[in-house]
């Protein structure tokens, strides 16, 4: 069994996640079981595959991977100083060295995706440290040799990609083309018979559990989503937030569709055709269950985007040679000649949003753009304007750049331009100002977003000398020639 791609960490004690301690005290960047929701963002982490299973762990927020630090003064005990920290800014793949940060994944329960891990370098296992007092609550311990005999270092390893993250405000269309809505007939019932998103009973409230359910609630009602038994109905309280009938888990189907599973009777959300009622009654996802989702928002403005510079990463750098191009001097003096290099200049940006689908919003905001420079990721003083979420922008600019060379006598000199070609990720914080159709103000800063761009950099010059013969100036006019004639 492969683990996913993007993954989060689960506690073997309780529901938290695993995260990168923040702030700026001496344990800054301690992992740490401590995020209460799986949906954060801080709780995501992608696994960078390497050879025969081994993985390295980066975390998508702070963009540096899981390495074995060595601190004793923590606790002051020999079985107790070493430590997992998210501070290694490369994967490291050499197992001599301490800084390696290779894990070896071991399965040992596929139903319930549990692991352990195993630090490469030093054979040692990975433990939670669950005491909840002191500087450093519940870190992550990298110290013993063998498997816990409590189970301390069994983690069970979430799909990422299999948890859902939706708006706050979310508006449902059914398969008769019609919106989701609360009846007005006193039935607190959830009808498919609205046929305008701007209907003040169509706009639904999302709310997330620890563990990526969702409770759901219209916006016009101060009651809960509950499935009784199956038809779903809007009449639960505040009070009774642990009641899995109100509990609902969000399955994408592609960009803009949904399926929705009740937790209380694990079955999916469908519209019964002959009454237009949403229930609970299908065991698979099927057409039926298929809820295309919308933005139920008039307006939106977008504003006070903020780049974390200090936890962008660098990475596929490649040197590419981009243009070349010759002068040859004839003469018996050395000459200083100029050298014209053409070349395209090709960059891409990409703005990712925190949330799963591509909801179609319109929204006005303008942003500065990341890119790589001499000194690291910069940002640039022209703004864009007409960002699509997820929909990457490739700029294309024809170049020339002269070059001065010192051409020795009867020598010809070829200058090869060379420039850096590299991918940055920059994680940004935004302001979203949203105009619901009620007329309410939701004011929200977005978290967990990142841009990803494309750019050259750091351009060369390098030069070859070659000495001209009556052979080499034979061969030179009969080029000439060629070139004239084609």
């Amino acid at each position: 069994m492969t683990l996913p791609r993007f993954i989060v960490l689960k506690a073997p004690d309780a529901e938290k996640y695993l995260r990168c301690r923040p702030g700026n005290g001496i344990y800054k960047g301690y992992a740490t079981f401590t995020e209460k929701m799986a949906v954060s963002a801080d709780a995501k982490f992608e696994v960078e595959f390497a050879k025969n299973g081994l993985v390295h762990i980066r975390s998508c927020t702070k963009n540096k991977y899981l390495k074995r630090t060595h601190n004793p003064s923590i606790t002051r005990r020999e079985d107790e100083e070493y430590w997992i920290t998210i501070t290694a800014d490369k994967p490291e793949e050499d197992t001599k060295k301490e800084s390696c940060t290779l894990f070896k994944p071991i399965l040992e329960d596929s139903l319930h995706g549990n692991y352990r891990f195993v630090h490469v370098q030093s054979g040692h296992y990975l433990c939670l440290w669950p005491l909840a007092t002191g500087y450093l609550k519940r870190g992550v311990l990298a110290n013993p040799n063998r498997a816990a005999d409590n189970q301390n270092d069994i983690f069970k390893v979430i799909d990422w990609e299999s948890l859902v993250i939706l708006p706050k405000f979310v508006a449902f269309k059914g398969k008769n083309n019609m919106f989701l809505g609360l009846t007005e007939a006193g039935e607190q019932r959830l009808k498919f018979s609205c046929g305008d998103v701007g209907d003040h009973h169509v706009t639904m409230e999302v709310f997330y559990r620890n563990n990526g359910d969702i409770r759901i609630k219209p916006v016009s009602s101060d009651r809960f989503w509950r499935s009784s038994p199956n038809r779903i109905r809007v009449d639960s309280d505040e009070n009774k937030c642990k009641d899995k009938d109100t509990h609902f888990r969000a399955f994408k189907v592609d960009g803009k569709t949904i399926a929705l599973r009740n937790v209380g009777n694990e079955k999916f959300c469908d519209l019964k055709e002959t009454t237009g009622d949403l229930a609970a009654t299908v065991p698979s996802i099927t057409k039926e269950t298929y809820l295309c989702v919308l933005d139920p928002v008039l307006s939106r403005t977008i504003y006070n985007l903020r780049y974390d510079t200090e936890n962008a990463r660098v990475y596929n750098e490649k040197v590419l040679v981009v243009a070349q191009n010759s002068a040859t001097n004839r003469t018996t003096q050395a000459k200083t000649l100029d050298v014209k290099l053409s070349y395209n200049e090709t960059n891409t940006s990409t703005w990712l949003a925190h949330f799963t689908l591509g909801l179609e919003t319109k929204a006005t905001f303008q942003v500065g753009v990341p890119f790589i420079g001499e000194t690291g990721v910069e940002i640039s003083s022209k703004y864009e304007t007409g960002i699509k979420w997820g929909k990457t922008k490739t700029m294309t600019t024809d170049k020339e750049v002269t070059h001065q060379v010192s051409v020795p006598p009867m020598t010809k000199v070829t200058v090869y331009l060379k420039m850096t070609y590299g991918t940055c990720d920059v994680p940004f914080v935004f302001t979203q100002k949203d105009t619901l159709y009620n007329g309410t103000f939701v004011v929200t800063d977005v978290l967990g977003n990142t841009f990803t761009g494309t750019n050259y950099y750091n351009i060369q010059c390098d030069s070859k000398e070659e000495p001209l013969t009556s052979g080499n100036q034979n061969i030179n006019v009969f080029c000439e020639i060629c070139k004239i004639k084609i």
